[in-house]
């Protein structure tokens, strides 16, 4: 990204054009893992880059931009989600790369579907159950389908760190199914 500098403070200053062609398509690629909808991530783009553009005189140069616009793009994926009013279930696009939902669709049996369903409700209840650095690390991987290094960006802390929740997580996880 272009960037120039304050005479005063050594801050790189870019402007909102920059700013816009540098996130677009990550910020779009980060809602679509979200939302599984290219209209509703198309959405969530321009209004993240709306609040942006609104607030742009406002923002400190010196802050981590990349944080407020993956942290603003998740809120309005939020939004969204409460708008749709949907629950997970196995047919929701989240489930997709976990196969449950080509598991629902070759059983041909109802009590086939309704073991899958309580699986993946299993799960999440074990995911829930989780400690809260844990539980979020999980579900940002498993869940969402997000990649180590987005989630290393959305929560600033270091890929060991992240690593290392992950493990664990995944330990406490097999620990919680295994008991129950």
């Amino acid at each position: 990204m272009d960037m120039q500098h304050t005479a005063n403070r050594g801050v790189p200053v870019i402007s909102y054009e920059q700013m816009f062609e540098h996130y677009k398509d990550k910020i779009f690629s980060f809602a679509w893992k979200i939302l599984r909808s290219k209209i509703d991530s198309e959405e969530a783009v321009q209004e993240t880059f709306l609040k942006l553009y609104v607030n742009f005189e406002r923002l400190d140069p010196a802050g981590s931009i990349s944080s407020l616009i993956f942290t603003t793009t998740k809120n309005i994926c939020i939004d969204i989600l409460r708008k749709r009013k949907t629950k997970l279930t196995l047919a929701h696009p989240m489930m997709k790369h976990e196969g449950w939902e080509n598991q629902a669709a070759d059983a041909q049996r109802p009590e086939d579907v309704l073991i899958l369903k309580e699986a993946a409700e299993t799960m999440y209840a074990a995911i829930d159950k989780l400690p809260k650095a844990y539980r979020l690390m999980v579900y940002q991987r498993y869940v969402l389908d997000m990649s180590m290094e987005e989630i290393v960006e959305m929560n600033n802390v270091k890929m060991n760190t992240v690593k290392s929740r992950l493990k664990r997580g995944r330990d406490l996880l097999k620990k919680t199914l295994e008991k129950g």
